[in-house]
């Protein structure tokens, strides 16, 4: 399992940062899951996951603010629309 760069996150109060940036990649990885369906072959969970941790090790438009939930589907729908322009 790849490991997420350090980058930080928003995290909501007693929520520990290690488990908000997981729930932020876990977001992602469905995202791209769900969004991806419709292309052939569709992705599986494991490429969807490696899909967000690559988008998560890149350089967000908001950096350095902290990342959130919702820069992250920004993110990633950025990037879904790339591949569903190809």
């Amino acid at each position: 399992m790849a490991e997420a760069l350090d980058y930080p996150v928003a995290a909501p109060v007693d929520v520990d940062p290690v488990i908000f940036r997981a729930q932020i990649i876990q977001t992602m990885a469905t995202r791209y899951m769900n969004h991806m369906n419709g292309v052939e072959p569709p992705f599986t969970m494991e490429e969807a996951y490696d899909a967000a941790m690559a988008t998560w090790d890149t350089d967000w438009p908001d950096d350095p603010k902290p990342r959130t939930i919702e820069a992250a589907i920004q993110v990633t729908d950025d990037d879904l629309a790339y591949w569903v322009e190809e």
